[in-house]
């Protein structure tokens, strides 16, 4: 831990000496933050509260982002997302580098969370790194960081809207309460029908129009609730970062089916980041065969490198009522990884779990989420994973092997424990 030491001693004032605003702007390093925070009116926030933490992005971190975007940030109509950008670097009370240590993360003052972690001596925040830390102030401290931490997309407030229903509906339905399930979609469906908000096409109305008259005449309780389901689902698909929701995510009851590979567009869903982040030479690629998604490349050791992966977000409430992941993989030997995450955002931060393949053979690799390992940056740290927060999946070629890989994937179900105990 001598790195996190040195950084715990790197403090440019040695007391307290003056408002959070004021050490800000007697520091050289921080002239960019000290400027938006003007813009976004957080000066007096920073100068009169009583105790608060900052997060300060020097201006090197600043000077990442593209200088159009960041005058357009500091101009109105720029300036509500320049504040809650700000705000996402702010929590409340004293919080200095030694009380972060075993803490798995922090509440801000946007309503978001940074995850926290200390990685080979090194204090994270997100995926900055503290440079220098435990700044005083009078009225909190002040920690420098390497990059400006973006807080994660505002979902509309119709998909809010939409999610909030299907989370009340899943377990209504799960416990076999069909028809309260269908009410509640239907409550949720013509409210939309009878309101001229919610930022819906013309074309949108009349979809609604025609499609809530035909699921209201449905005398069966149970097609009543999917017919209401799958409205929700066409309107939240265009709005969910491209995501298919009506024909790849379903209510759990006795379709456990979460992600399948008939569509041929599902291969463009899924993102592949490789080493070549970090100089490494490794490669990797999707495409939709078959039915079953293929993930090919070859991975390289040079430059130390080594992996390649494949990322896909989810809808919210993907996992909703299940606690565990079903996968019909067909591999090549190798050992794999299977990742899940709590933001559909691709940060560092995500939750591992290995298997072996045989090669080519259909295998059926049972995961459940709570037990999988939280990962940053590939070393593991302390920390879990819910089953209702997984906000995205990956794959891994992973094994510091180097040579051709390939992975086939027919289908990825959402289950429970006790459903995989049972099937044993």
């Amino acid at each position: 831990m001598m790195l996190l030491a040195a950084v715990l001693g790197s403090s440019l004032l040695a007391a307290p000496a003056d408002s959070i605003a004021g050490v800000a702007a007697s520091s050289d390093q921080l002239k960019t933050l000290v400027a938006a925070a003007s813009a976004a009116d957080l000066v007096e926030l920073l100068d009169t509260s009583e105790s608060l933490t900052v997060f300060a992005p020097t201006d090197d971190a600043f000077s990442a982002i593209d200088a159009s975007t960041l005058n357009s940030l500091l101009e109105e109509p720029g300036t509500p997302t320049l504040k809650r950008i700000l705000a996402h670097h702010v929590v409340a009370g004293s919080v200095r580098a030694g009380d972060l240590v075993g803490v798995e993360s922090v509440e801000t003052l946007a309503g978001t969370t940074l995850p926290v972690a200390i990685v080979q001596g090194r204090v994270l925040i997100g995926n900055a790194v503290v440079e220098m830390a435990d700044i005083e102030a009078d009225n909190g401290v002040v920690h420098v960081i390497d990059r400006v931490l973006l807080p994660p997309a505002q979902e509309p407030a119709l998909v809010r809207y939409l999610a909030s229903a299907v989370e009340r509906g899943v377990p209504v339905f799960n416990d076999g309460n069909e028809g309260a399930c269908a009410d509640i979609y239907a409550t949720a469906v013509e409210a939309l029908v009878l309101s001229n908000g919610w930022d819906l096409s013309s074309e949108e109305r009349s979809y609604l129009a025609r499609t809530n008259e035909e699921a209201s005449s449905m005398t069966s309780d149970r097609d009543r609730a999917w017919a209401y389901r799958r409205i929700i689902d066409d309107l939240l698909r265009p709005r969910l970062d491209g995501t298919k929701a009506a024909s790849n995510v379903r209510t759990p009851s006795n379709e456990y089916t979460l992600l399948d590979f008939e569509q041929a567009s599902e291969g463009k869903a899924w993102q592949v980041v490789l080493d070549g982040v970090m100089g490494g030479l490794s490669t990797g690629k999707v495409e939709i065969v078959d039915g079953s998604m293929v993930f090919t490349g070859e991975t390289s050791l040079r430059n130390n490198g080594g992996f390649s992966s494949i990322r896909r977000g989810l809808p919210e409430g993907a996992m909703q009522g299940r606690d565990s992941l079903r996968l019909r993989v067909r591999g090549d030997g190798r050992t794999w990884i299977v990742g899940t995450r709590k933001s559909r955002r691709m940060g560092a931060d995500s939750f591992w779990t290995r298997f072996d393949t045989r090669d080519g053979e259909w295998m059926t690799i049972d995961v459940p989420v709570r037990d999988m390992e939280r990962h940053y940056y590939g070393n593991r740290i302390a920390g879990s994973i819910d089953p209702d927060e997984v906000a995205a999946l990956e794959f891994y070629m992973y094994d510091k092997k180097a040579g051709p890989f390939r992975l086939e994937v027919a289908e990825i179900e959402a289950v429970n424990e006790e459903e995989l105990i049972a099937s044993r």
